[in-house]
């Protein structure tokens, strides 16, 4: 498999300058460092209620599956997607945690390795997912696994909201009431609208979504049994 993926038997590699590939890094820098900034603001209690749902959803996986995902797809080579997508992932927990150090006062050490650690990891599924944007059965599969993993959590999510509001005997007036029905609603349509992207932007030919669509149930369900 591994010896299959350095090849261009499923996907050229597009030969470029060094300026370019430095923008492209210089991009996932700044993109990166944004979205940590941005993500630290929302998770403030201070913030609206009207707009609390863009922290939840940059607080769980699916969102930072999503970015990534696009990120190596459009990248000029595998290995440049490994880079991109840890610099990405390196300068938002840069910006993330430099506010909540000089900004909170807080210093949660445990949490910056671990994430350091994930970002490192992550280099592999990125060089990986590089080769979905090609025309190749191999391609399908892999764009069907970033596709399920969002899927999945999103379930989770209304599982967990409906299992909450059902300990309450007026389960359907609560969540209308306390607007907490329209927030998962909400949260749903946006894990759906990064799914249609994915399936939009990712595989090389429409037709392979005749493909993809039934591996991400597959491997969905598989997630379901499993989790």
């Amino acid at each position: 498999m591994t010896v299959f993926l350095k090849s261009n038997r499923i996907r050229t590699k597009t030969i470029v300058g060094k300026k370019q590939i430095a923008y492209s890094v210089l991009f996932s820098a700044i993109l990166g460092f944004t979205l940590g900034f941005v993500a630290k603001i929302l998770d403030s209690p201070m913030i609206p209620y009207e707009i609390s749902i863009l922290s939840f959803i940059g607080s769980n996986w699916g969102i930072w599956i999503f970015i990534p995902t696009l990120i190596a797809v459009y990248s000029y080579t595998p290995r440049l997607a490994a880079i991109r997508v840890f610099i990405f992932l390196i300068s938002m927990l840069v910006s993330y945690y430099t506010y909540t150090i000089l900004v909170l006062g807080l210093f949660p050490l445990k949490y910056i390795i671990f994430w350091c650690i994930l970002a490192l990891l992550s280099t592999i599924p990125a060089y990986i997912m590089w080769f979905s944007h090609a025309n190749h059965l191999i391609s399908s599969i892999i764009i069907a696994l970033p596709i399920s993993v969002i899927a999945f959590e999103g379930y989770k999510i209304y599982l967990d909201t409906v299992n909450y509001y059902e300990k309450f005997m007026q389960y359907e007036n609560i969540l209308i009431n306390e607007g907490n029905y329209y927030f998962m609603l909400g949260t749903e349509i946006f894990y759906a609208l990064m799914i249609i992207i994915i399936l939009l932007l990712v595989p090389k030919r429409k037709k392979q979504c005749l493909y993809i669509i039934p591996f991400s149930v597959v491997v969905f369900f598989a997630l379901v049994i499993i989790l």
